[in-house]
């Protein structure tokens, strides 16, 4: 490890060295150039009592922050770098340089990952690949409330797609089950807000005044942000073991139960057993919730729905194995997020279904302006049916009659 620094810089390394010369070299009395005592002091730091590393930290703070930030360039031990890191801010010029330094030990890493410093943040999350092998590095980032949001959604989608690799190397089938009939052209939304089965006419001055311009949500922004996988490291997952991200996961969860099986195997998942298996999950990190919510199989999917960590519901949702007859329950469900709602509503492929958009136009949990969005695109008899539904809100229910010309 110090093979490369000079014979006087070794000589300072020893453990045996009589204390009053350990003192000397942390307050930095010793003829060494800033790298060296820097190595050296760092050392002490680390093995030494508290009076040993006061003094250390003293001597730190007395160096001009050029050199610190020369010497993070450098080919320095993992423990320089933690002594640094623990008791130095960083300068912005210096964080790039510290956070790719090839020494940066694991350990190092998630003390970043918890960092209030925005600009560290973002850093560390690029470091997709360190982060997928790392437990510990992932859940400390993705609980950290100064993540910004963008660094958080782009590290999920690195995740959705490792996973989709994941199953394709475990030949697990991502299948998925229509909700409805192959949609007419008619169906879907059109440039001016019209639909078959309502009449031509209608437009969304139909709707209450204080809705026509504010609060009504465009087609764009009803639909996800693109978002570019061009730099995903696909070639470096390829390398990875077969099972490098269900390892430790349960396999009844990973493995796809098959339905209607006899008596016996109905019976083998008692309810004992599901209870266990749920108790299983809440004692998961959130990393290992997140890999099960994009890897699992619909019992996973399911238990993982109710958790109460936002960000693994919507790995739930971003799972390739999620099916769309689970989006059609999802939508039609009284007990999940508004942000789930969100979810689905701007998913271009799931709005695609008819069945999928009535279920949430009729979804009290659906915010309004995207409730009466949607409203376009129901047809006239289910218009109808919500407009003296109870389970919608009074302005979604008047909207509804609106548009069916039964307002007298």
């Amino acid at each position: 490890m110090f093979d490369h620094l000079s014979e006087s810089a070794r000589l300072y390394l020893k453990e045996s060295l009589p204390r009053q010369l350990v003192s000397a070299v942390v307050k930095g009395l010793v003829p060494l150039e800033p790298k060296e005592l820097l190595i050296v002091i760092a050392y002490h730091y680390t093995n030494g009592d508290e009076q040993t590393k006061a003094d250390a930290v003293n001597t730190l703070g007395s160096l001009p922050s050029g050199i610190i930030d020369s010497v993070i360039l450098e080919d320095v031990p993992d423990f320089v770098l933690q002594f640094i890191y623990v008791n130095h801010r960083l300068s912005h010029g210096s964080v790039y340089s510290f956070v790719t330094n090839k020494n940066l030990s694991d350990d190092t890493f998630i003390e970043l990952a918890k960092s209030d410093d925005e600009a560290v943040l973002e850093l560390v999350a690029k470091n997709q690949m360190r982060i997928l092998k790392n437990d510990g590095i992932f859940d400390a980032l993705i609980t950290n409330p100064h993540l910004p949001k963008i660094s958080k959604d782009q590290l999920i989608e690195f995740f959705t797609t490792a996973a989709g690799r994941q199953l394709g190397r475990l030949n697990i089938k991502i299948e998925k089950k229509d909700v409805a009939q192959p949609q007419k052209l008619a169906d879907l939304p059109s440039a001016v807000g019209r639909t078959a089965g309502l009449p031509s006419d209608r437009t969304s001055s139909d709707l209450p005044s204080d809705l026509q311009r504010s609060g009504l949500p465009s087609d764009a922004a009803m639909l996800p942000a693109d978002r570019s996988t061009a730099d995903l490291p696909s070639d470096a997952l390829d390398n990875l073991p077969i099972n490098f991200m269900t390892a430790g996961l349960p396999s009844e969860l990973i493995e796809e139960q098959e339905e209607g099986g006899g008596p016996d195997q109905a019976g083998a998942e008692t309810e004992a057993g599901k209870l266990t298996l749920y108790q299983r999950i809440q004692k998961m990190t959130v990393s290992q919730k997140i890999k099960l919510a994009l890897l699992g199989n619909k019992e996973a999917r399911t238990i993982l729905l109710r958790d109460s960590n936002r960000v693994v519901v919507e790995s739930v949702m971003k799972s390739p194995r999620i099916t769309d007859g689970e989006i059609l329950g999802i939508a039609n469900s009284r007990n999940v997020s508004e942000d789930i709602i969100r979810m689905i509503a701007g998913n271009r492929e799931w709005q695609k279904s008819y069945r999928v958009r009535q279920a949430l136009a009729g979804n009290s949990k659906t915010p309004v302006p995207i409730a009466l969005r949607l409203l376009e695109t129901i047809s006239k008899q289910d218009l109808k049916n919500l407009s003296n539904s109870k389970n919608v809100s009074s302005v979604v229910a008047s909207a509804a009659k609106r548009m069916t010309g039964d307002v007298k």
